[in-house]
């Protein structure tokens, strides 16, 4: 480990359930467990989403990755696990999808000033930001 990095970083000790420690060090695979430690207690700082509706659709997708997962491997590299994770979350959001027609509130939304009215065009520009701070995470955590 370089000087900076020493120096930036603490060390500590605690004491996990062994089921915990278990799960933890699958779910950090080649990154390890502490790296895993670590990713999961910076996200408990970040804001949580106050809608209570998209607090229940992310466990709900969770859920049914981590299934997915534990029974057919890490839908990440599997293409049959891929496609079962998809079709789950297709379905839950057919599940609380709203009554209507998919129409944008109009032009005076900051939404529709920034984006648009197309959704398609609206999903474009939202996972391409999404893609794009992924890259950035990726070139801060690599080893210098």
């Amino acid at each position: 480990m370089t000087r900076k990095i020493e120096d930036e970083m603490a060390q500590t000790t605690m004491r996990l359930p062994r089921d915990l420690y278990r799960r933890l060090k699958r779910a950090g695979g080649e990154r390890g467990m502490g790296e895993e430690i670590r990713r999961r207690l910076e996200a408990s700082f970040e804001p949580e989403s106050t809608n209570q509706k998209t607090k229940e659709l992310l466990q709900a997708i969770a859920f049914v990755a981590d299934e997915t997962d534990n029974n057919y491997g890490p839908w990440s590299e599997s293409a049959f696990a891929f496609e079962v994770v998809k079709l789950c979350v297709d379905l839950l959001l057919v599940l609380d999808r709203p009554k209507g027609d998919a129409i944008a509130p109009g032009d005076s939304t900051i939404g529709t000033l920034i984006y648009g009215d197309d959704p398609k065009e609206i999903s474009r520009i939202l996972v391409g930001d999404v893609v794009r701070e992924r890259r950035a995470s990726a070139r801060d955590e690599k080893p210098r």
